[in-house]
């Protein structure tokens, strides 16, 4: 009998591993919707400022954005803007991410929002025999 060697992924049978893209509106008013998201490692954020004078800054400085964001090569700049805007951040690494509104919030109190990004799940494969 011919023996056969096959791999399989742990998962074969879950949906494509990628990264997703969540969207957190920025106002009207003075609110992130949602206030909190939680995402794996790779995801993006899509902040979309539906009204209002804002822009979202995170607490440890890791960005700053509303036209883009500052420093992303891009012309990006985070600075509060009433336009209709939005800014797209990937987050690579596990932990949690908080962040504000310059104009209308701290670190601690006002418009502030946060980000739970969890370690993403390794796929484990499988290795077996069949005769």
């Amino acid at each position: 009998m011919r023996r056969l060697t096959m791999i399989l992924a742990f998962c074969s049978l879950a949906p494509p591993v990628g990264a997703t893209t969540f969207t957190v509106e920025v106002g009207p008013g003075l609110t992130y919707s949602p206030a909190t998201v939680t995402i794996t490692e790779g995801d993006t954020v899509r902040f979309v400022n539906r009204g209002g004078l804002h822009n979202v800054k995170a607490n440890d400085n890791s960005f700053r954005c509303a036209h883009g964001c500052d420093g992303d090569g891009h012309g990006g700049n985070g600075a509060s803007s009433s336009d209709i805007w939005f800014a797209m951040v990937t987050f690579p690494l596990a932990g949690t991410i908080g962040y504000y509104c310059e104009t209308h919030g701290t670190p601690t109190s006002g418009m502030r929002g946060t980000i739970i990004v969890e370690a993403a799940v390794p796929v484990e494969l499988m290795n077996f025999e069949i005769d």
